[in-house]
């Protein structure tokens, strides 16, 4: 292998293991995926505790140009980047 194809390869196993840091609510929070999904959100949200019900809004902000902001619905998932923010609030519904 010469050195651009090392470094081709050496660039596409550091995008498969990049992490990214999200904020959910007011909290820090670690991903090793390019995607999140609504009910992975609300797992953070709830941190260890609490069933990933569809009570939830969830708006984003900060994101990657395919998907700056918006609402996150329940079974939908959105692109994410580093520094991206996520809001989670209750419905008022039972």
């Amino acid at each position: 292998m010469n050195e651009n194809e090392q470094a081709l390869a050496d660039a596409a196993s550091d995008k498969k293991t990049q992490k990214f840091r999200i904020h959910v609510n007011r909290d820090l929070h670690t991903i090793d995926t390019h995607t999140i999904s609504y009910e992975r959100v609300v797992e953070l949200y709830l941190g260890q505790g609490g069933p990933t019900l569809p009570q939830y809004v969830i708006r984003y902000s900060h994101g990657p140009a395919a998907n700056p902001d918006g609402p996150l619905a329940p079974g939908e998932e959105v692109k994410v980047k580093d520094g991206m923010r996520f809001r989670v609030s209750g419905t008022g519904e039972s």
